[in-house]
């Protein structure tokens, strides 16, 4: 590979993770300015979250529609084929299980990052807007932008992994390291971005596959119901 392709794959996925900052930086600004919500809004104990995802979304689809030049099939926005039900569904539910599992045994105390959420609200706001949400950044944004790159990357285990399928997963994984700023602790923090990494695998992988944003999404959401399975048993 010659340095002026190096350089010029270097560039792109500086952009991709450039962008991806750009959102998480507006998330943030949003999630600040979280006083101007009315008060009916903003005393529900999901109004962060509703904010911070909306504005996600928003931004992300933004870029999106700028860098694609409204052609979206390139970043998931079609129905996909060669879907694989049952691998999405046991692949996210034993990522999300296996983290609930090891959060279980080394943290102490509540999770100061988890509002105190119903039932219906943690089905609305964690299991599909967040996850609808940040597959539109991730699997969206970040893989969909890279995947004229999709030719490089490796093979593990006899599984290939793209390098837009890595790049978004890794960005995945370590936006979670936000957490540390609710007080959370440094080792259940690591724990859930190398956990998340692994998921963003998972549901890179099906994106790429499918051609479609929609398996990636259901990765995540079975991930986040894997995570709430081991609260509804030791409760």
């Amino acid at each position: 590979m010659s340095v002026q392709s190096s350089l010029r794959i270097a560039g792109r996925v500086l952009v991709a993770i450039l962008m991806g900052v750009i959102v998480l930086n507006f998330v943030a600004l949003a999630v600040m300015n979280s006083d101007s919500l009315p008060s009916v809004i903003r005393s529900q104990p999901w109004s962060d979250a509703f904010l911070s995802h909306t504005t996600m979304w928003i931004i992300s689809l933004i870029l999106i529609l700028i860098v694609s030049k409204g052609k979206l099939r390139s970043f998931g926005f079609q129905r996909g084929e060669n879907y694989k039900i049952a691998q999405m569904v046991i692949s996210g539910t034993v990522v999300g299980l296996a983290l609930a599992i090891v959060l279980h045994f080394i943290q102490e105390g509540d999770n100061p990052s988890q509002p105190n959420y119903s039932f219906v609200h943690t089905v609305i706001f964690v299991w599909f807007y967040a996850s609808i949400s940040e597959e539109l950044l991730t699997r969206g944004l970040i893989q969909g932008f890279l995947s004229k790159l999709d030719k490089l990357g490796f093979t593990l285990f006899g599984v290939r992994t793209s390098l837009p399928v890595l790049i978004g997963a890794l960005f995945f994984g370590l936006m979670h390291t936000a957490l540390l700023t609710t007080g959370m602790a440094l080792l259940p923090v690591l724990s859930i971005v190398v956990f998340a990494t692994i998921l963003g695998l998972i549901a890179g992988h099906h994106r790429e596959q499918t051609g479609s944003l929609i398996p990636a999404i259901i990765v995540h959401i079975f991930g986040n119901i894997g995570g709430y399975c081991l609260k509804i048993f030791t409760t």
